[in-house]
């Protein structure tokens, strides 16, 4: 049976307080980011922990939420933004990269879907006209002295 990590709550809390990121936090206790992660959603929870504090993982907003503020930001110097923060980042950003063939599948599902609908359109429009053209030699038929048009 596998050892379990122990994880100090008063020392992991001190640290998030510090802000330290949950992957250092995790490497000092040799547990995973997100037992980490599991601790600090505890910490907010209980009060013992204020999110401004405590930043969890960005999830991925679809396109349409996405507003780009045509002025630009103002540009993070390297000295703002600590080690572990980009390290956090850099690791986000592979997290991102591995959704893309997933997304990939899904977006060509959803073309399959569109051609196939299209198709079924196209189809139901065709047999819409055959019934129309049907319906006007009926007529025809029915009464004879009737002008073609």
């Amino acid at each position: 049976m596998a050892r379990k990590a122990i994880v100090d709550r008063n020392i992991a809390l001190q640290l998030l307080k510090e802000g330290k990121t949950s992957q250092t936090i995790a490497t000092q206790f040799g547990v995973s980011r997100q037992a980490i992660d599991l601790y600090r959603k505890e910490f907010i929870r209980s009060s013992l922990l204020q999110e401004s504090h405590a930043p969890l993982p960005v999830a991925i907003t679809p396109a349409s939420d996405i507003h780009v503020d045509p002025k630009p930001a103002s540009k993070i110097q390297p000295h703002e933004v600590s080690l572990d923060q980009m390290i956090d980042l850099i690791i986000k950003a592979f997290d991102a990269l591995k959704r893309i063939p997933e997304l990939e599948a899904q977006v060509e599902k959803y073309r399959r879907d569109y051609e196939g609908l299209f198709k079924q359109i196209e189809q139901l429009e065709e047999s819409e006209r055959k019934r129309k053209e049907q319906e006007a030699r009926w007529i025809q038929s029915q009464n004879p002295d009737i002008p073609k048009s």
